[in-house]
């Protein structure tokens, strides 16, 4: 395509000449064939491709929770194998100058792209002087959290876009503790990123440096070790065979096979696998809507499993097997979805329960802003120490594990189905929370109860709490700028309050703070509004996504403690209609202000 024929596309100034070096550089020749064919539809008059066009090269692909992830295509803000040889490169960079163990461990799951990706970012990092160690088989993330602690490398990276579209990928990097990066580091990183300049080729004697773990050797060399460490979260002891219980599992077409079905497996449990889903499809995710275990429809088949076998329980990882799903039978008998904070809520009682007499006089629990303050309470009134005001993203806890690490992690969740627990994995995990939530559910079938009797019994005591979360959905650069008018109106002009309940305390997360924790004293950009009234109380939080184009809107509603168990409906209803109530007129207050912004 001619300069000329550039410039009748009307692109503006910036993207043209960033178009124009894609198109003319030899560091992008790899993207220039999918660059030329979506130019070639923007010269056709496609509005959808003149719109992908401006969005790929409307920025460089941020560092969000995470990592970098985004739809695969060329551009600096897509996913390919520039950007990649680009963020690799920049790690590199970034041990070289704070002194890491330059030797880097890489994971990859299922996603169509994701085992090319992994090869061109351990090609990227041997050229950069550093030693590789790549499982080549796909594996879960934590795993990769497991390994880089226990290798002692100075770095880790797994490419996945965990539970994103299919059109999409990603890259997680992590520091030497096997946690994501963060904070300075963080920062460390993307400067690094940034200021890369050129991408040295893999020299023919460096290929030494790249050691590859194949698929015959995975088990012994990488599964053995995680697994048993899996194992040793548990905290029933003994067998589960004799419980008659089983249970129903999915990994979504990701990679929870290889992890949590041996622990389950390992501890007696029956588990019956949806082997439609067991395959890793090439990446389509074909069977399902989403592949995302937050909801309950990606369960679709794993429920009709389990009915057909007769089971009690139905879990579900997402991709890369760091989330965990559920379906419980329920009190009619049919299988009922579990939300991500009353998960978290049943694995923290069972942890309680059978640990009570020796829970560790160090321990803690780690929670975020908009996760359940219910296990703030049930930890708190167990004597634990509580850390519940963590911005989004499990790298948070890392750090706080970082920063105390003469504490021992009782149990770390987030509402966005993630879990945790014990200090030698430093994000969250799939199979130890599948290993928790079917200990708890086997335990209460073999004592007559569900998991929703343990809910009930545990709302009486401590007051029903109410989660849910509007999920706003805003594309492209106009839906940034919509995103950006909400944060930065509420921040000037907080709303006095909600459905009757009046605002008592504002807290935005970019104003410095002193908590006296680095990390809980980092900036995000998150909104936390508390409101009271009645003998209720609601927390409403907004919060851009980091991973995906949209503003999510948290509610959070609870009431007192101490409840008869025939007060309980009265107050659930009271409580669910609250918090309806209040998140129906913060989503109308949002979009009154996104609405100028968004076609």
């Amino acid at each position: 395509m001619t300069d000329a024929s550039l410039q009748d596309l009307g692109l503006p100034a910036d993207t043209e000449r960033a178009v124009r070096r894609w198109l003319d550089d030899p560091l992008y020749t790899s993207e220039r064939p999918a660059l030329l064919e979506l130019l070639a539809a923007v010269r056709a008059g496609s509005a959808e491709a003149k719109a992908e066009l401006l969005d790929a090269f409307s920025q460089v692909l941020p560092i969000g929770t995470g990592g970098r992830r985004g739809r695969v295509g060329p551009g600096p803000n897509r996913m390919n194998t520039v950007v990649l040889r680009e963020t690799a490169q920049g790690l590199a960079l970034a041990m070289r100058a704070a002194g890491d163990t330059p030797q880097v461990a890489i994971v990859y799951d299922t996603r169509m792209h994701s085992r090319q990706f992994a090869h061109v970012a351990a090609e990227q990092c041997a050229a950069a002087g550093l030693t590789v160690i790549v499982l080549d088989a796909p594996r879960p993330t934590p795993e990769l959290s497991f390994l880089v602690r226990r290798m002692g490398c100075g770095a880790g990276i797994v490419i996945s876009a965990s539970h994103n579209p299919p059109q999409d990928n990603g890259i997680k990097i992590y520091g030497p503790d096997g946690a994501q990066v963060l904070g300075a580091r963080d920062a460390a990183v993307m400067r690094a990123i940034l200021g890369v300049t050129e991408l040295p080729v893999l020299a023919a004697d460096q290929r030494s440096q790249i050691h590859v773990i194949k698929p015959d050797l995975v088990a012994a060399e990488a599964d053995a070790p995680y697994h048993d460490y899996v194992l040793a979260q548990g905290v029933v002891p003994g067998s589960l065979e004799a419980h008659g219980f089983s249970l129903a599992f999915t990994p979504l077409h990701g990679v929870g096979h290889t992890s949590a079905v041996p622990v389950l497996q390992a501890r007696g449990l029956t588990v019956h696998q949806v082997a439609a889903q067991c395959d890793p499809d090439g990446g389509r995710f074909s069977t399902v809507v989403s592949a995302n275990p937050e909801s309950p429809v990606s369960m679709t088949m794993a429920v009709a499993l389990a009915e057909a076998e007769g089971s009690q329980l139905v879990l579900a990882t997402d991709p890369d097997a760091d989330r965990l799903g559920a379906c419980a039978r329920g009190p009619g008998g049919g299988f009922v979805a579990i939300d991500g904070n009353r998960l978290g809520v049943l694995m923290l009682d069972h942890v309680l329960d059978k640990l009570q007499h020796s829970l560790p006089k160090n321990g803690w629990v780690l929670t975020t802003l908009v996760t359940s303050p219910l296990l703030a309470t049930m930890a708190q009134a167990h004597g634990l120490d509580v850390v519940d005001d963590l911005l989004v993203g499990f790298k948070h806890h890392a750090g706080m594990m970082a920063e105390q690490p003469g504490k021992t992690l009782v149990f770390g969740c987030e509402e966005s189905h993630g879990y945790i627990r014990g200090d030698d994995i430093r994000d969250k995990d799939g199979a130890i929370a599948a290993l928790l939530l079917a200990e708890c559910a086997a335990v209460a079938h073999a004592e007559g109860r569900t998991l929703f009797d343990n809910l009930e019994r545990i709302w009486c005591r401590y007051g029903y709490h109410r989660e849910k979360t509007a999920n706003l959905m805003a594309p492209g650069v106009a839906g940034r700028q919509a995103i950006a008018a909400v944060m930065e109106t509420w921040r000037g002009q907080p709303p006095s309050g909600f459905a009757g309940l009046s605002v008592v305390k504002v807290d935005d997360r970019l104003r410095p703070r002193q908590t006296g924790s680095a990390t809980r004293d980092l900036p995000g950009d998150v909104l936390s509004f508390e409101l009271e009234g009645a003998g209720r109380g609601c927390r409403i939080v907004l919060r851009p996504s980091g991973t995906e184009p949209k503003l999510k809107v948290y509610a959070l509603a609870r009431s007192g403690g101490n409840l008869a168990s025939d007060q309980l409906p009265g107050v659930q209803a009271d409580i669910d209609g609250l918090i309806d109530r209040v998140l129906l007129e913060a989503e109308a207050a949002v979009h009154a202000i996104m609405r100028s912004f968004l076609p």
